[in-house]
């Protein structure tokens, strides 16, 4: 078991005339007839069930995450008291969280990545869960960047450690 948090709180700014305000990109049909919230919470909740699946959001989408995910249970959607980008919503999903259970390794993803290869994702996540249990760590799973981009931030990576059985 781990919790996973999908992050679902973006005002869709970005993408930008597709999505708006009242509806911003995780709740658009991008990519087939399923939301990229959807897409995401079918990506996890086949491994780590249903009733280990958190949703955060603000309280204008609320509705939107009830309407999508109707089976996610009630408790598990974490509404934001205000907006405060990602580390706030990080933050009280841990709190949250650690009171359920402080000693549960806690998955955090966005609600609107693009994942081609399902099987390969949830097989790092499961990975990466393992490798978490494994001590205090913190895992982080990415891409290898190609150009500086200050909208994601900076990780300073360490020694490159093969925790993940080949995984780069």
């Amino acid at each position: 078991m781990a919790f996973t948090v999908i992050m679902a709180g973006g005002r869709g700014e970005r993408f930008w005339p597709r999505s708006r305000m009242s509806r911003p990109k995780q709740f658009l049909n991008l990519v087939g007839d399923k939301s990229m919230l959807q897409l995401t919470v079918e990506r996890v909740e086949s491994i780590f069930g249903v009733s280990n699946v958190y949703v955060v959001a603000g309280s204008e989408f609320e509705k939107m995450v009830v309407r999508q995910v109707p089976h996610l249970p009630e408790e598990n959607i974490i509404i934001e008291p205000f907006g405060r980008d990602t580390a706030a919503a990080i933050g009280l999903a841990a709190t949250v969280l650690g009171r359920r259970n402080p000693h549960e390794v806690m998955i955090v993803l966005p609600a609107d990545h693009y994942i081609t290869n399902t099987t390969r994702f949830q097989e790092a996540l499961m990975s990466a869960v393992a490798a978490a249990r494994q001590g205090n760590e913190i895992v982080t799973l990415g891409i290898t960047p190609h150009r500086p981009e200050t909208g994601y931030g900076y990780i300073h990576r360490g020694e490159m450690q093969d925790t993940f059985g080949g995984i780069p």
